[in-house]
């Protein structure tokens, strides 16, 4: 069975279209590019934290959040707030040698936030749509089967690789491998696993192939389905609205933000 991140439920989040869901992540991430303004930014992240919490799905997605966005904002904040000479006018706060600069504080907040806004909508996205509902609700649209399957898979890559990796590190500690010595030996322990890992990949990736052609992938003739995914009104509704929602960003960048 493939790796996913995926969390069963029952949410009005978990009902919603996958293709809906995809358009205001998509949407979402537009608008927090757009406008220059951190608030937008975090208000939207607020938003779909607490989607996120309705959603019952903030144990995986929160330790993921929190994994990537803490040293990224800790990273741009040495960078932005400190090393830059661009921003270097007004000091925010000076702490010994060190001064963080008011403009590079604001432009790591921006930053971070807009990451933020990414991540949590398209991890809020792939925590409550099952794969194959993704695609099948991707192709009822219109979406190539190919590009459908891209798509699809690049969600599947990282737990895959992840799983994959941690059961090459277990079966390498079975066989006496020590992977938490001193900083010699734990990068002599990432080699070693860097190999088997790119060559079950690569395997993983033929077998998969294979699988994909013996099923008719590549076949022109129309496909029926197992299910039928609904898509109301109400969830097109939604849709146009999110994409307004970034016309009227674009509009507010050249009227107010210029």
């Amino acid at each position: 069975m493939d790796e996913t991140i995926y969390q069963p439920g029952e949410s009005v989040v978990h009902r919603l279209n996958p293709v809906t869901k995809i358009v205001v992540a998509l949407c979402l991430s537009a608008i927090v590019f757009v406008i220059p303004d951190y608030r937008v930014s975090a208000i939207l992240a607020v938003l779909l934290a607490l989607l996120v919490a309705v959603a019952g799905v903030h144990r995986v997605v929160f330790k993921l959040v929190g994994a990537l966005i803490v040293p990224f904002g800790a990273f741009l904040l040495v960078i932005q707030g400190i090393l830059n000479p661009a921003h270097q006018t007004t000091p925010l706060v000076t702490v010994g040698p060190v001064t963080v600069w008011e403009a590079g504080f604001e432009a790591a907040v921006l930053i971070t936030f807009r990451v933020l806004v990414l991540i949590l909508s398209f991890l809020l996205m792939a925590t409550t749509s099952p794969t194959q509902k993704m695609r099948v609700a991707l192709m009822d649209k219109g979406v190539p089967n190919k590009l459908a399957y891209v798509f699809i898979a690049s969600i599947q890559m990282i737990p895959q690789m992840r799983s994959r990796s941690k059961s090459i590190t277990e079966a390498q500690q079975a066989r006496g491998l020590d992977t938490e010595a001193d900083l010699r030996t734990r990068l002599t322990s990432i080699v070693a696993l860097l190999a088997p890992l790119l060559i079950s990949t690569l395997v993983t990736a033929n077998t998969r192939a294979l699988a994909l052609d013996a099923r008719g992938f590549n076949s022109t003739n129309e496909r029926t389905f197992l299910f039928k995914v609904p898509d109301p009104s109400v969830e097109k509704a939604i849709r146009w609205l999110a994409v307004a929602g970034v016309a009227l960003a674009v509009v507010g960048r050249i009227v107010v933000w210029q």
